[in-house]
């Protein structure tokens, strides 16, 4: 079925039209796939931070037009609440579903996407997924269209050697070169990133076919290549932005076209959920002031920032690359961990409070440990602690690590040590609750649970007090973050003229001091890490490693369980007290777990409705770990 539902010109002029591919009813709820249709004048003072958007081709109207693919599930049989749940998807991908919900994917395409057990739609919510980021593929996930602009600049593209057992002796370009022959192209080679590059000689290298790829015949070193050479046609990445913007204003203000109403009134709130990159575009469109639509109302009522760190992204600059992560997983010095870091700086561009949103963010400890977490709420020499925003709360999830590994807990090639399984779910689901009470009723929400320089929990490196444990060593070296010069025009036009960036002063990063078991102190502990059978650690280290490089295992923890007996502990050189010197028995164990939920319950980090499925839990890690 393919028509057009809506025609919203005549109300908005950035929303032009949804045009509806699918519709299918699932008894409850409603799922649609749709191509959301915009048009945004790039005189008018709200876009104005879309980079190059006066460079892009127009209509006839003079305006420059893009389009956003649109997954969304309705409630059915008006059981709506009045919020849209509504994500910018991660590379293309959902994952709140997984994360919330306990979905498991089949594959990418967003037919395919499950509700897992439909925890958003049993609460009320209409779920909506967005694409926002230029570079994604159809078999990846949701799209999006935006137009290019002719014009030719520096580009560069990284790559580490020796990340791999495999030695390459080629890698791919974020851009294919202008001109594939071009002489004065560089390709430049380092073991430590602020150590100067040397220069590998032309004749040595050359472009791939198209100028897409680069091909080194002698293969690359273990170290980092930077390829830096001219690339023509950059689209209009800041586009993204808008697109979300704009249908989040048109969720609320939009006329009545039966898709997402069953009366024009009911849908009244949008809060927008993003985790690690789609978390980064949504701190990164506070920033830019996509927070107020081109009338100056309020877009996202209510923000829920989950594992961004202290980054933005490459999603609004000329041939910019979002998919890009920063130096933490080897997106080599992109302008993605740059101020500003705290939550005021962010929120200046808000031109009145009555743009501004309210935030969650949440940390794993990954986020200490790889993606700078600490300078959102530190001061840049690390000496004392900064303040948030009255609307804004952070929650670290001790214990948690940014991507959450398999249980039972095994062991993988690419890394010296388990993955860690600690579940943020039932944490998240509660939080996410607190946010929508917060936005549609004003309920205050819990205090804000993080480690602080003030309370001596938040340390150096080389500060923390890690136990003494044979079989896991404790890192020396982190990733790091610099100042960074992208040209004196990027601040003001988003066009970078220095590559690679010419490296300021570090900013001093710090992490989670920990326990004696040495598990993170402060924040909110889930009930596995607050009656813990091992340590649960935000970081890992890879196989092989990179230590050069201050790089550990990009966004995975590990998990190390205690030893199951005071004498093994003692054979074993293991400073942590065992688990038979923990806990009587199962019984036992199981009773601390249920009095770590009561606290949490007490103190809305977790839903009376979730207890049962987290003893559940609880019980299967003893039995894994520890066995009958």
């Amino acid at each position: 079925m393919l028509f057009v539902l809506l025609g919203a010109a005549a109300a908005s002029a950035d929303l032009v039209r949804v045009e509806v591919l699918s519709r299918k009813d699932f008894g409850t709820y409603e799922r649609v796939s749709a191509r959301v249709h915009f048009a945004v004048d790039p005189a008018l003072g709200a876009n104005r931070a879309v980079v190059d958007l006066a460079l892009a081709p127009r209509n006839a109207d003079g305006m420059v037009e893009f389009w956003s693919d649109l997954l969304l599930f309705r409630p059915t049989g008006g059981r709506a609440h009045g919020t849209v749940f509504l994500e910018p998807v991660n590379r293309g991908r959902e994952q709140s579903l997984g994360l919330l919900s306990g979905a498991e994917q089949g594959d990418l395409l967003p037919e395919s996407w499950t509700l897992g057990d439909r925890f958003l739609l049993e609460q009320g919510f209409t779920v909506a997924f967005l694409g926002w980021q230029f570079d994604v593929r159809p078999s990846q996930g949701l799209t999006f269209h935006t137009p290019s602009v002719a014009v030719e600049g520096v580009v560069r593209s990284s790559f580490v050697g020796g990340a791999t057992s495999q030695r390459a002796t080629a890698f791919g370009l974020s851009y294919c070169a202008a001109h594939p022959t071009q002489v004065d192209a560089q390709l430049t080679f380092r073991t430590r990133i602020d150590q100067p590059a040397r220069l590998v000689p032309r004749d040595a290298w050359q472009f791939g076919p198209g100028g897409c790829s680069v091909q080194l015949a002698a293969g690359f070193d273990k170290g980092v290549y930077d390829a830096i050479y001219q690339s023509s046609g950059s689209p209009v990445a800041g586009l993204g932005l808008a697109a979300l913007r704009d249908f989040a204003a048109y969720l609320k203000h939009g006329p009545d076209g039966g898709l997402l109403r069953e009366h024009p009134a009911e849908l009244r709130y949008v809060m927008g959920f993003g985790y690690s990159q789609s978390a980064r575009v949504l701190r990164e469109l506070v920033r830019d002031g996509f927070n107020a639509d081109e009338t100056g109302r309020l877009a996202f009522d209510g923000l829920f920032i989950a594992s961004a760190g202290a980054g933005v992204g490459s999603f609004n600059h000329r041939f910019a690359v979002p998919g890009d992560a920063g130096n933490s997983v080897l997106s080599i010095l992109r302008p993605v961990d740059i101020p500003p870091f705290l939550d005021a700086g962010l929120l200046a561009s808000s031109r009145d409070d009555r743009v501004t949103p309210k935030i969650f963010y949440t940390f794993s400890a990954t986020e200490y440990w790889a993606r700078a977490g600490s300078l959102t709420h530190s001061s840049n020499d690390g000496t004392a602690d900064a303040s948030l925003g009255e609307l804004s709360r952070l929650y670290f999830l001790s214990g948690t690590s940014h991507s959450t590994g398999p249980f039972p807990p095994g062991r993988s090639a690419l890394y010296q040590h388990a993955i860690n399984f600690a579940d943020p779910r039932w944490v998240l689901r509660a939080l996410v609750m607190d946010l929508d009470a917060w936005v549609t009723l004003g309920t205050e929400p819990p205090l804000s649970r993080y480690p602080t320089i003030a309370k001596k929990e938040l340390v150096p490196l080389t500060s923390v007090r890690f136990p003494q444990v044979a079989a896991l060593a404790f890192p020396r070296e982190m990733p790091r973050v610099w100042g960074m010069d992208f040209g004196a025009a990027f601040a003001t036009t988003g066009v970078i003229t220095q590559q690679p960036p010419v490296l300021g002063r570090p900013y001093r990063v710090l992490v989670p001091q920990a326990d004696e078991d040495g598990n993170d102190r402060g924040g909110v502990r889930l009930p596995e890490v607050a009656a813990p059978l091992g340590t649960y650690l935000g970081w890992n280290i890879s196989v092989p490693a990179l230590p050069d490089l201050q790089y550990l295992a990009g966004l995975v923890g590990s998990f190390r369980s205690f030893a199951r007996t005071e004498q093994e502990r003692d054979r074993t050189g293991d400073e942590r007290l065992s688990i038979a010197e923990r806990y009587a028995d199962r019984r036992d164990y199981l009773a601390r777990v249920a009095k770590s939920a009561d606290d949490l319950v007490k103190h809305r980090f977790l839903r009376g409705a979730d207890v049962r499925a987290v003893l559940e839990r609880a019980a299967a890690m003893w039995d894994a770990i520890v066995g009958r």
